[in-house]
């Protein structure tokens, strides 16, 4: 299943109703551009679960890696679980709440797992941008589609020419929506620096 939407949400769009295209199609194609998505932006817009391995600090808290953690599975300190309840979670900390520390002679003695991230469910402008992007590019590389996803441009009869966007710097998927909807959310910001 897509990670920002459901199949129902999917078919409901034009032209993608039944079968006109295969769980494992949706898939790969909502997985190409949520990768690019999290790529871009720095950070998954689904709650995701990391696993990170430490070496004991000897002191009473470690700093995971990834912000805004909603929950803790398991805790592994020289392969003995701890009980997750034994621990405080605040602002990407992991904190004992007793005496003990990370300790340990081992390297990578300390497992921690965890779910993380800064929404509980994906953004509606974000859901809404990827299954359209999802969509077009389906309805694109379909046997009966009628254009060439090769071409930058496409002359017709009266001597116009429509300009395909492409991927490219500030534009890394070719869809305008998406891409305004990456831009929305991207860390990268401007550096004012001194002079």
């Amino acid at each position: 299943m897509p990670d920002y939407f459901t199949y129902t949400e999917f078919r409901a769009l034009p032209d993608c109703s039944g079968t006109t295209f295969t769980d494992a199609q949706i898939d790969s194609a909502a997985a190409y551009f949520t990768t690019i998505v999290e790529r871009e932006v720095g950070e998954p817009f689904v709650p995701r679960t990391y696993t990170e391995t430490f070496n004991g600090n000897g002191r009473y808290s470690l700093l995971l890696s990834v912000p805004y953690v909603r929950s803790l599975s398991s805790v592994t300190i020289g392969g003995t679980s701890v009980t997750p309840s034994s621990f405080a979670i605040n602002n990407g900390v992991l904190r004992y709440l007793t005496y003990y520390t990370f300790s340990g002679t081992a390297p990578d003695n300390v497992v921690v797992t965890y779910t993380a991230g800064q929404y509980a469910t994906c953004p509606a402008d974000v859901k809404d941008a990827v299954m359209w992007a999802t969509r077009d590019r389906l309805l694109s590389q379909s046997n009966s589609s009628a254009i060439d996803i090769r071409k930058t441009s496409v002359s017709n009869e009266f001597g116009g020419v429509t300009n395909y966007i492409l991927p490219g710097e500030k534009r890394p998927t070719g869809y305008p929506d998406l891409d305004a909807v990456i831009a929305s959310y991207s860390r990268n910001t401007t550096s004012l620096g001194f002079a």
